[in-house]
């Protein structure tokens, strides 16, 4: 059993925790620390031991939230929230797509 922290010095938030095929966790929120905007979408990859492997934030400059995160068949991981950032006013669907390492490829995530 384990207890963690994770975050910087501003509000940071877990929405959404899977556990991944290697036994480890996927967590998805926002984060006011880290990032470009107001809040940025927030991914925390944790081995089994609850120990950080890799931590990403995506968004532009407004607030952009993680809401659910799942592994997929790829073993890579698509990630659902809401944007104020992109898209065509008000807040509006956010995904993501990432593969096993956190990253989104070589196209923008817009």
């Amino acid at each position: 059993m384990w207890e963690k922290t994770f975050g910087g010095k501003s509000d940071d938030v877990a929405a959404s925790v899977q556990q991944t095929s290697d036994g480890g966790y996927i967590v998805a929120g926002g984060t006011a620390s880290f990032g470009a905007g107001r809040v940025d979408v927030y991914i925390i990859k944790l081995d089994k031991d609850g120990n950080k492997m890799w931590e990403k934030t995506f968004g532009g400059s407004d607030n952009d939230l993680a809401c659910s995160i799942q592994q997929t068949s790829d073993g890579g991981y698509i990630v659902a929230g809401g944007t104020t950032s992109f898209g065509a006013g008000g807040i509006d669907v956010y995904i993501i797509k990432l593969d096993s390492n956190g990253n989104t490829g070589p196209y923008p995530t817009k």
